[in-house]
């Protein structure tokens, strides 16, 4: 009788730990959901069902390390049938930061899809919309698409985001892309890979479109401006070649043109706590130059504003 009941109490912890459970950041979750009554004509059905870390592969096979690669904490999927009979079902993704959010929700945004101003960016097509805000990323779909579909895709989920507070927010490095030949919404974050390198740090990386060619911008923050030059001299002592064009009267910047062995021609730049490269242009020349030294110039102006920030004030006469 004691051995059945060992064995009883093993199969419960086993079964237990194999369903995806809801405890209290389950339920926290749950609160971004629409009420009863909230989506006119709409209402839930089921239990909501919580994923982690730890089972999120039982969810989304094959896309579980994309996801967990930007930090990822938990999902909650809640599926709802409209009084048609029509299904919909709400994804919330939660990361451990609005920045890691921004980079999965990037990751699966293309320029040519639809854009929507809910929560910090949204995107759709016919048959989902997509939005991160805060530490959220939030895919709202439905099974079948008809004459409503993008209006319910879009109440749902204004109505989320409605219900995420404000305050997550990128960092500023994300808004110093110069704008001229840059793809609109297509800047993405990247965790890993970058140039194909796996000991490239982090980076945010734009898209432009020059003499029609296609290049892709990188920029990395270091922590400090000794990190930076430091990861500025490994990349470019791999280069073929590299020979600097530019470089500030203190030694506060450098850049110029080498040759990836992976990438061909890219112009390389440190500046502050910053790294960057672009990349695929044939010649970069003077227009790959003139791009680079742009951002230098909004990274200076950035860097500067930050100081001014942080410095004390003068002491009150």
């Amino acid at each position: 009788m004691r051995t059945a009941l060992v064995l009883f109490a093993a199969l419960t912890v086993l079964l237990a730990a194999a369903a995806p459970a809801a405890g209290d950041e389950a339920a926290d979750l749950a609160k971004l959901l629409p009420a009863a009554g909230e989506i006119p004509d709409w209402k839930s059905d089921g239990e909501p069902l919580a994923y982690t870390e730890d089972n999120l592969w039982e969810y989304i096979d094959g896309s579980a390390e994309n996801f967990l690669s930007f930090e990822f904490r938990q999902v909650l999927a809640q599926d709802y049938v409209s009084l048609a009979g029509a299904g919909l079902k709400v994804e919330i993704y939660e990361h451990t930061s609005p920045l890691m959010a921004y980079g999965i929700y990037a990751q699966r945004r293309s320029p040519g899809l639809a854009y929507h101003e809910i929560g910090g960016g949204a995107f759709s097509d016919e048959y989902s919309i997509n939005f991160w805000k805060d530490r959220f990323y939030v895919r709202v779909a439905v099974f079948e698409a008809g004459d409503e579909t993008q209006r319910e895709l879009e109440a749902f989920a204004t109505a989320i985001a409605a219900k995420i507070p404000e305050g997550g927010a990128l960092p500023a490095e994300a808004t110093v892309f110069p704008e001229e030949g840059l793809v609109p919404n297509d800047t993405r974050y990247l965790t890993q890979g970058v140039l194909g390198r796996e000991k490239f740090p982090s980076a945010f990386v734009g898209t432009y479109r020059v003499l029609g060619e296609e290049a892709k911008l990188y920029l990395s923050t270091l922590p400090d401006s000794a990190a930076a030059r430091d990861t500025f001299i490994w990349y470019t002592d791999g280069l073929e070649s590299f020979q600097a064009t530019s470089e500030g009267p203190d030694g506060n910047y450098i850049l110029g043109l080498g040759k990836d062995p992976y990438r061909g021609d890219i112009v390389a730049f440190n500046v502050g706590n910053w790294f960057g490269v672009l990349a695929g242009l044939k010649t970069p020349g003077e227009l790959g130059v003139g791009l680079v030294e742009r951002m230098v110039e909004r990274l200076e102006a950035l860097d500067a504003a930050r100081k001014k920030a942080s410095a004390p004030e003068p002491p009150k006469k």
